[in-house]
């Protein structure tokens, strides 16, 4: 058969089947002749040719018998051919090949044949394996941990969810974690009300994975449970991962104006230092009743409800608050307030949202205008890179030859020469605001992407930045 290897694969399949069909008259005689001819095939030393022997295991011999036949030969040979029929076997999803595959699983040393294995499982496997896989997460071999993760995700049966709520009612945290993101992957609704338990876990990594599930694959009613897994989160970084599991939960199941409401009633029934310390959750939900809530909690004179109050106007996510916050700035006396309020301006400035560019630099000059420090001043020309117009580079420009403000100043131009669409119409203007960069800047970066935007070259932003 080797001289034909200039056939190709699928001539080869042709010569294969007419050679059988020529030399035996019964089906039994072809069957057990196609069988010896793959087989010789699959322990060929030309790649080429176990690739036909596999194709043909894959797709072209049907029936039990011969799935049978093909997995019996797993023991007899060498791990690369191992592997290889394991894939072909999962390919062709008969579950006759299970025990056979199962054997190999136990007895074989090579790492890399078990995950073939494994994987065979996750193809033609029940619920009846998902304790052998659950026990192989315990692996200290990642490629066993992470073939055998892949296949309870595959694994069919709805059964399969109770062996990974038992599995987690009894594992170790870490262990947890992998169990919570295969149930999200699988889609286990079923298992949801053991991920709300897990929210409130007293390890942070489980509680994270759970939180993040509930974003998900959560209802309304999992609100509650969110509400208390954010207040059980570290402040700091946890605490903001908590927060925005649930305000993704909100997004995707409310319209704007309602999603603070499910929230606000969870909160109902808390204690007052419970309330005061998710008002921020709530102003990052957003919508009107939330609004209301926050400032009558700025306007309260109980202790510590103005101090929650603001933090939680200033945490709020869109502009539509920026007048009110203006005021603020403008009016405020407390310097520490002052300076929550200001960046909380700016900050809302910079959003690209349905604003166009123009209105978006109205706001930035009218918080240059309330700039008390140079810090302040640094912030407002740092952001105004959000605003992609000739008329921001207008702006900025200025303050290229001001010493405190120039290296800033030099970055946001650049940043919005970046935009080609913005650049290329008014190439004269931006020449010459280049031009002041690389005679100005001291950054080599910010002077080498100027020339590049001069010559209408791009400029790749590091992975990252």
């Amino acid at each position: 058969m080797r001289c034909f290897k200039w056939l190709g694969r699928g001539g080869l399949g042709i010569l294969l089947s007419i050679s059988v069909m020529n030399c035996c008259s019964s089906a039994q005689e072809k069957n057990g002749q196609l069988h010896r001819m793959v087989v010789e095939l699959l322990n060929d030393k030309d790649n080429q040719m176990r690739s036909l022997a596999l194709e043909q295991i894959s797709f072209a011999t049907k029936g039990a018998a011969s799935t049978t036949f093909f997995a019996s030969q797993l023991p007899k040979l060498a791990p690369p051919a191992q592997i290889g029929l394991l894939n072909a076997l999962a390919t062709r999803g008969d579950q006759v090949a299970k025990v056979d595959i199962l054997s190999v699983l136990i007895a074989s040393p090579q790492a890399s044949v078990r995950v073939a294995a494994i994987g065979a499982l996750g193809e033609l496997g029940d619920a009846s394996d998902a304790p052998q896989l659950l026990k192989l997460l315990n692996s200290d071999s990642s490629d066993i941990q992470a073939a055998s993760k892949n296949s309870l995700i595959r694994l069919r049966g709805s059964a399969v969810n109770q062996s990974l709520l038992t599995e987690l009612d009894q594992s170790s945290a870490v262990k947890r974690v992998g169990l919570i993101e295969i149930i999200v992957t699988r889609r286990a609704f079923d298992a949801l009300p053991a991920i709300a338990s897990c929210s409130v876990d007293s390890d942070a990594g489980v509680r994270r994975a759970a939180m993040n599930a509930l974003s998900t694959l959560g209802s309304a009613k999992h609100i509650p449970a969110m509400v208390q897994g954010v207040l059980k989160a570290t402040k700091g970084a946890e605490r903001d991962a908590a927060e925005k599991a649930l305000v993704n939960l909100c997004n995707r199941l409310f319209s704007s104006e309602s999603r603070s409401e499910a929230v606000l009633s969870a909160c109902s029934s808390l204690d007052d230092e419970s309330q005061l310390e998710l008002l921020s959750t709530v102003a990052r939900i957003g919508g009107a009743k939330a609004l209301q809530a926050v400032e009558a909690t700025m306007a309260s004179t109980r202790p510590g409800h103005h101090d929650a109050g603001l933090v939680a106007f200033c945490n709020w996510p869109e502009p539509s608050i920026t007048d009110k916050l203006a005021k603020l700035v403008a009016s405020s006396n407390n310097p520490i307030e002052r300076s929550l309020e200001f960046k909380s301006l700016v900050r809302l400035a910079s959003i690209r949202d349905k604003r166009n560019d123009l209105e978006r630099l109205s706001r930035f000059k009218e918080a240059m205008t309330l700039a008390k420090t140079p810090e302040e001043q640094t912030l407002v020309i740092d952001k105004c890179r959000s605003a992609y117009s000739l008329e921001t580079v207008d702006f900025v420009m200025p303050f290229v030859s001001h010493d405190k403000f120039s290296e800033i100043a030099c970055e946001t131009i650049v940043e919005i020469a970046h935009h080609r669409e913005v650049r290329e119409p008014n190439k004269d203007a931006f020449d010459k605001a280049l031009d002041r960069v690389i005679e100005t800047a001291s950054d080599p970066v910010v002077k080498d992407r100027a020339q590049r935007y001069k010559r209408g070259e791009t400029w790749q932003r590091p992975a990252g930045k």
